[in-house]
């Protein structure tokens, strides 16, 4: 009689916990991600690693550009990419990530000035930031669902006007300052 209720409780007990477990969402655990931003002095550009803190979610991709696009946290370094700008969204096929921005990235001229540099800079911020993760090994980018063609008539495809959107990005090291 004795064992039949310990085994009772056990299982009460057990069950009990699962359902605590499976309550907890999953967005409330998080994990530390690099992300890239600008530093400049009077000769040179670079990129900067800041790590932060982000909830782990379904859209973790799409929460790290986010998190890009709010801007670095020290006060030394630069946002790439115009605080208006929208991740409509972020896809991973075959260890390519396809970044589809808002037409903001292209039309914001005010906040982040178009300039080889600047533009240089915030592709390579995109790119490095996500092939941080194993997975993702390039990184395509799109603009309101389209890679070419144009939007308030800039072309797509000329991006900021120097490199271009053209191709799939590859992982750059070169651009990252040295610690």
């Amino acid at each position: 009689m004795k064992i039949n209720k310990l085994n009772r409780f056990l299982i009460i007990s057990v069950i009990s916990m699962l359902t605590i477990f499976l309550m907890i969402p999953l967005t409330s655990c998080t994990r530390n991600v690099s992300l890239y931003f600008a530093e400049c002095t009077d000769n040179e550009s670079y990129l900067v690693e800041e790590i932060r803190e982000i909830k782990i979610s379904k859209e973790l991709y799409k929460n790290v550009v986010e998190e890009l696009i709010k801007g670095p946290q020290s006060d030394q370094l630069y946002s790439t990419i115009p605080s208006n700008v929208k991740v409509n969204s972020v896809k991973i096929s075959d260890s390519t990530a396809t970044v589809d921005f808002s037409k903001e990235i292209i039309t914001n001229f005010q906040e982040i000035p178009h300039s080889s540099t600047t533009e240089r800079l915030a592709i390579f911020s995109i790119v490095n930031t996500l092939t941080e993760f194993k997975e993702i090994k390039k990184v395509k980018i799109t603009i309101e669902g389209k890679e070419s063609g144009q939007i308030d008539g800039l072309d797509i495809e000329s991006f900021w006007g120097h490199a271009g959107i053209h191709e799939e990005f590859t992982r750059d090291e070169t651009i990252i300052k040295n610690s």
